[in-house]
């Protein structure tokens, strides 16, 4: 028998080690360390675990969104489920998620499953997939893009040559890249960022409070932030997640100096990281998605920018029921 676990704060620390240590496909993004960054108030969090004599064998980090349906998790990338190593098995989890299923219909209108990318699955999500599907789930997908990486290989060799007579031309001016550190820099940096999305009517979904809060207290080992220099003028910055079980760097934010003319500022931060992130053996750079409306419009213009990176296609999925 299983046994419905809903989630209660004295709960975090089991849970967080049971996404970063016993899972197949947990990451940073369901821990409650980094769900809890979130103001209070923010979210109705509806978040539960299956366990079976005492033991966890699946979380699902959730939240009740508008008409009474769960979402996994609207505060993260992607939510659950996430499946422990000894029961992600074509024997064991069709009946975990079939409990999980049974639970879910009784108590909500409908429910969003946003699952872990196979970028940043220790295993396969395939035999996830297939389950939800046959569960009744229909599959909604979204266009990402990553780009592999070798400590063998430059990631300068991928780009096309456009991108390299920019790189080369940074290179020419003597640009610096280096962390972000004093606190100037972030406010500088978030400038740019909400000036960059003001220009597509959208907000920066982190405050920079918040940025500081990942930054200094929930997430210090899984996020950092670059920028290049020219000079003293900071001519781009970014912020990029770190997925140290499956070896990836995600690029999360980027932002040019708006006022920066010399050379195209984005494709010389992202050459810079990539290049960083390959020296670290760094298996993969995630480049994020390229659709818009739930995957329903692909940005060719944003494709082709990444493509010219050698970014490769990829996709997120979500369940839907």
């Amino acid at each position: 028998m299983y046994e419905i676990l809903l989630y209660s704060p004295e709960l975090d620390q089991r849970f967080d080690h049971f996404v970063e240590s016993e899972s197949v496909n947990g990451t940073f993004l369901q821990t409650r360390r980094f769900l809890n960054y979130h103001p209070a108030g923010r979210f109705n969090d509806a978040s539960f675990a299956l366990q079976k004599s005492g033991t966890i064998v699946a979380y699902f980090p959730g939240v009740v969104v508008e008409g009474n349906r769960f979402v996994s998790h609207a505060g993260s990338t992607f939510g659950g489920p996430v499946i422990s190593k000894d029961f992600y098995s074509g024997s064991r989890l069709p009946e975990i998620l079939s409990e999980a299923d049974r639970y879910l219909s009784k108590n909500f209108s409908g429910v969003t499953l946003k699952i872990t990318p196979q970028l940043f699955s220790v295993e396969s999500p395939e035999l996830l997939e297939y389950t939800l599907e046959h569960l009744g789930y229909s599959r909604h997908t979204e266009l990402s893009s990553f780009t592999p990486l070798s400590c063998d290989k430059d990631p300068f060799e991928n780009c096309n040559k456009e991108c390299r007579r920019i790189f080369k031309k940074s290179e020419g001016i003597g640009v610096e890249y280096r962390p972000l550190g004093k606190t100037e820099d972030f406010e500088t940096f978030y400038r740019f960022l909400e000036i960059s999305k003001a220009k597509h009517n959208v907000h920066p979904v982190h405050t920079l409070q918040e940025l500081f809060d990942l930054k200094e207290i929930h997430i210090p080992e899984n996020i950092r932030f670059r920028g290049i220099w020219d000079g003293e003028t900071l001519v781009a910055a970014m912020m990029l997640f770190v997925f140290e079980r499956t070896l990836t760097i995600h690029a999360q934010y980027i932002a040019p100096n708006p006022d920066y003319t010399k050379f195209q500022p984005t494709t010389a931060l992202y050459v810079r990281a990539m290049r960083e992130a390959a020296r670290e053996k760094m298996k993969q750079f995630s480049w994020g998605i390229s659709t818009e409306n739930g995957g329903d419009y692909l940005n060719q213009t944003l494709i082709r920018f990444k493509e010219s990176l050698g970014a490769k296609p990829c996709v997120n999925a979500r369940y839907v029921k």
